[in-house]
């Protein structure tokens, strides 16, 4: 196979890397499906060893894509599936920081599943297997180690988890740091940050890391900007002084700011567990109305159950 079509395939998929930033999940998961098809018919077609080599990592890279992707899309059947056509075509191509990414790439679907001990396994797997080298799977695999935590309500392993992935991040140099899946960011760790200090209930440091990951935020990366405010919304719900009215209309902004194949998968799933998350007098409020019609336009059973 030609060098130039080899670095081409590459190519193909960093620049998918950074479409996952700001292309809504139904889009690109119509694309990466036609150019995964073309590129099983590439590796069929191949006659070197290090050519393979190359679109095996390729063909990895690209179905931990089509695992983030349907990890968006909150499809969990089809998450696992791709998870584990990625690990093994990572473990075929023998690229260690490959085999880290597509692990952390399926954590984040066992997070979104709500399997969270088994996030933490495969979450920690993806640190182990690049050990102490700093890469973009290392850091996103320790912040989702500190979701997972607080989720759990555990603080001191949460904190342990933010510090690890803040001192990898540290560490990290050129195309690690370009925002996209295949990088990691200042603003992607303090979204996750935020989100996992929402989870503790630590509403006023969780504010302090929003408002970084707001201001670093691209703006065409809708997920991030969404996700990050609706955890600012249940925040200002938690503070004493915050008015549940206010922090339920901006939910409720967010959500009509975005089109409906935005809006779908996690990012209504986190407005469902927002309103779900509301105490019953709260839930009683016309903001709170607000909020549940708008997300039963983009759930997928059309109605969001009360708690």
């Amino acid at each position: 196979m030609a060098e130039a079509s080899l670095d081409d395939w590459e190519e193909t998929v960093f620049r998918y890397g950074r479409a996952t930033r700001d292309r809504p999940a139904e889009v690109l998961l119509y694309d990466l499906s036609t150019d995964l098809a073309e590129l099983g018919r590439a590796v069929h077609r191949h006659r070197s060893a290090s050519a393979l080599r190359r679109l095996t990592r390729v063909t990895a890279q690209m179905s931990g894509l089509m695992c983030l992707t349907f990890c968006k899309l909150d499809d969990r059947p089809a998450v696992r599936r791709w998870a584990r056509t990625a690990r093994l075509a990572a473990d075929e191509a023998g690229d260690s920081q490959t085999r880290s990414w597509v692990l952390a790439q399926e954590s984040y679907g066992h997070y979104y599943s709500g399997d969270l001990l088994e996030a933490l396994d495969v979450a920690q797997r993806a640190r182990d297997v690049v050990a102490k080298t700093p890469t973009a799977g290392a850091a996103l695999a320790a912040a989702l180690q500190a979701r997972a935590y607080a989720a759990m309500g555990h603080d001191q392993e949460t904190r342990n988890a933010l510090g690890h992935a803040e001192e990898v991040l540290s560490h990290l140099t050129g195309e690690s740091l370009v925002p996209s899946a295949f990088g990691y960011t200042e603003a992607q760790l303090r979204f996750h940050q935020g989100s996992a200090l929402t989870h503790l209930k630590d509403a006023r440091a969780a504010i302090k890391a929003q408002d970084r990951a707001l201001q670093l935020c691209a703006a065409g990366d809708f997920t991030d900007w969404a996700m990050t405010r609706l955890d600012r919304a249940r925040c200002l719900c938690l503070v004493p002084e915050g008015d549940a009215s206010k922090a339920l209309d901006y939910a409720t902004e967010t959500l009509a700011s975005l089109s409906e194949p935005q809006a779908r998968g996690i990012i209504t799933l986190r407005g469902n567990e927002l309103f779900r998350s509301l105490p019953r007098n709260q839930r009683a409020l016309p903001a709170a109305r607000n909020l549940r019609e708008v997300l039963m336009l983009t759930s997928e059973s059309k109605e969001v159950q009360e708690p």
